[in-house]
């Protein structure tokens, strides 16, 4: 897209309309707003007000949230509101979330009035959850019409919706009883009755489901779109997998940052320098806190040192490899629970493969370091206990790197906040006491 961006921008200074309609059209909203942030804030503008409500609303809803409420600062009232009554209310509703709350309220009173019960209706929905994720652009029918009614109302509603992946088949009092797929209605009979033609067994979320949660229905089930349902069966809203994409990216991403001990920043390169240190210094001072412990215990351990300096050469390798081992496990752990592979009921089975994983890996690591001392200090008592310990802190490593993180979600904490950084804090510390330890039992007594 971005070959086209000179065109773009020579069409804008001599501020031809029709043509800027005609060549942006072309090409998809996704690649208009890929480079938006190449466009100066005039440019933006006069772009923007030059493409008709549809265009400019589809690619307003694939731009950056910070992007979105930059533009919304610069439009007209009249703009905004047409924008804001063409957007689908579930992306309508991330962006009123994004906005100060007093702003809201003044925008909402000047949409349309079925636009207003909608976005007052999703809003009311705890963030982060099924009811929160939904649009309410869906279709439904009686349970006692025939597939010629439906095919009637598909004709007249069908151009207000985006996505329509099923016909949601509904009694009386709007309770759910069946989805018909739009390749059934295409070969069905005119003739037949819906509830011939409906399925009856179907995935469906309740409204206060988690959003990583809904993630895993549609991964389970492999559906284009759920339907959101309350606790009377009565259906309330639609799940489209678009939206499940960009939980899964946001899921991600947050896990990401939490397991590098850093919190989350939606756009990285347009937050303040102040804001981010802000964040990540919280985790600085606990890591340093914790940091203060390893010192105590070098400080308490420092007459060994003094007697046998060769130790202090081990120390680094030792920290080091427990704590790569430590975290190695605490990721594939935290992975397998995100992805529902780790359940609760495993964390012996998860402890007892990650002894065995240590032991291996340890039997590997101590021997190499076994050889170093041997070789370069000439000490096969050294070798011995820096072999020996590294095998006891790699083992303890990887157990501990995968039992926390299940322990983690068993409270109810993120697992992802049993960070790298954390993790290998937690193991320096232990790995200095059994380095320590182990070398009492076997080399300073004999000193």
């Amino acid at each position: 897209m971005r070959f086209i961006l000179p065109e773009i921008k020579e069409l804008l200074a001599s501020n031809k309309k029709k043509t800027i309609m005609k060549v942006v059209s072309y090409f998809e909203p996704a690649d208009i707003a890929e480079v938006w942030s190449e466009l100066t804030r005039h440019e933006k503008l006069k772009l923007f007000n030059s493409l008709d409500i549809k265009l400019a609303t589809d690619i307003f809803e694939f731009l950056a949230e910070d992007e979105m409420v930059e533009l919304l600062s610069n439009l007209a009232t009249t703009k905004t509101v047409d924008i804001l009554n063409e957007m689908s209310p579930d992306d309508r509703t991330d962006l009123f979330a994004i906005l100060p709350h007093e702003e809201v309220e003044k925008l909402i009173p000047l949409l349309e009035e079925k636009e207003q019960k909608r976005a007052r209706e999703l809003l009311a929905y705890t963030a982060n959850t099924a009811g929160g994720l939904m649009t309410t652009d869906y279709i439904t029918v009686p349970d006692t019409v025939n597939i010629a009614h439906v095919m009637r109302e598909l004709r007249v509603k069908a151009k207000d919706i985006d996505f329509i992946q099923n016909v949601y088949v509904v009694d009386k009092v709007n309770r759910l009883q069946g989805i018909i797929p739009l390749i059934d209605l295409l070969t069905a009979s005119p003739q037949r009755r819906v509830e011939k033609v409906m399925d009856t067994y179907f995935p469906s979320v309740g409204l206060e489901m988690d959003q990583e949660d809904v993630a895993h229905v549609f991964e389970k089930y492999d559906v284009a779109a759920l339907p959101v349902l309350d606790k009377l069966g009565r259906i309330k809203g639609v799940i489209t997998v678009d939206d499940v994409i960009d939980v899964i990216e946001e899921e991600a991403s947050e896990d990401i940052y939490r397991f590098g001990a850093s919190e989350v920043t939606d756009q990285y390169l347009s937050a303040s320098p102040f804001n981010i240190a802000q964040k990540r210094v919280i985790w600085l001072v606990i890591l340093a806190l914790a940091g203060f412990v390893s010192g105590s215990v070098l400080e308490h351990y420092s007459y060994l040192l003094s007697s046998i300096v060769t130790l202090s050469f081990f120390i680094p390798i030792l920290m080091n490899t427990s704590g790569s081992a430590g975290t190695q496990a605490a990721t594939v752990v935290v992975r397998g629970l995100a992805t529902g592979e780790i359940k609760l009921r495993d964390i012996w089975r998860v402890v007892r493969k990650e002894f065995l994983i240590g032991v291996l890996m340890g039997i590997i690591a101590g021997a190499i370091t076994a050889l170093r001392a041997f070789v370069l200090q000439g000490d096969a008592g050294l070798g011995l206990t820096v072999a020996i310990a590294m095998i006891v802190a790699i083992v303890i490593a990887t157990s501990i790197g995968g039992m926390l993180p299940i322990i983690f979600k068993k409270l109810g904490v993120d697992p992802a906040l049993m960070s790298g950084p954390l993790i290998a804090t937690i193991l320096d510390t232990t790995t200095l006491l059994i380095y320590f330890n182990i070398t009492i039992l076997l080399l300073y007594r004999f000193q």
